[in-house]
């Protein structure tokens, strides 16, 4: 991004301005709770990620999103705290990641490049492959390990393995 650009976008302030700084103070509160180990200024951080969450529908905890995670959309997204992304995947609004409410209780875990629909659900100890694509309004359920698969449905099936060449 440019420097016109930045300025633009701190001037109008879109959607994915606050998007962008969540991001960022998650990653702060990430790399002085996690990495450096300043209780200070992790709980700092963590506070301003908490304030901002709230005001666009977002409950996600420190240390279970890879790299590069990009969310399209404000709107609720929460997120176990013991689940794991993978890198690279996209989330979109509305979506929720967590366990089934029992005994133990096991998150998902995500491959890398998952994408996740508008309202889609993963829940309970699922594992999702690399690549996949859950429809929008989906409820997963079962594992899915077939890479590149699109699931979509409630409860979600697999409609579509991507075939290699």
């Amino acid at each position: 991004m440019t420097f016109k650009e930045k300025l633009l976008e701190w001037l109008i302030r879109p959607e994915r301005f606050y998007i962008r700084r969540y991001m960022h103070l998650l990653r702060k509160e990430e790399k002085y709770l996690l990495v450096r180990h300043n209780p200070v200024l992790g709980y700092w951080y963590r506070a301003r990620k908490n304030r901002l969450g709230t005001r666009l529908g977002f409950l996600i905890h420190a240390g279970c999103l890879g790299e590069d995670i990009w969310i399209e959309h404000c709107g609720i997204v929460m997120i176990h705290p013991r689940a794991r992304l993978g890198k690279g995947c996209k989330i979109h609004g509305s979506c929720c990641i967590g366990s089934n409410g029992g005994y133990p209780d096991d998150p998902p875990i995500l491959g890398d490049y998952v994408d996740i629909g508008l309202n889609a659900q993963v829940v309970g100890p699922v594992r999702i492959a690399d690549h996949v694509k859950i429809g929008s309004g989906a409820v997963v359920v079962k594992d899915v390990l077939v890479p590149g698969a699109t699931v979509v449905g409630v409860p979600a099936r697999i409609i579509e393995p991507k075939q290699k060449a």
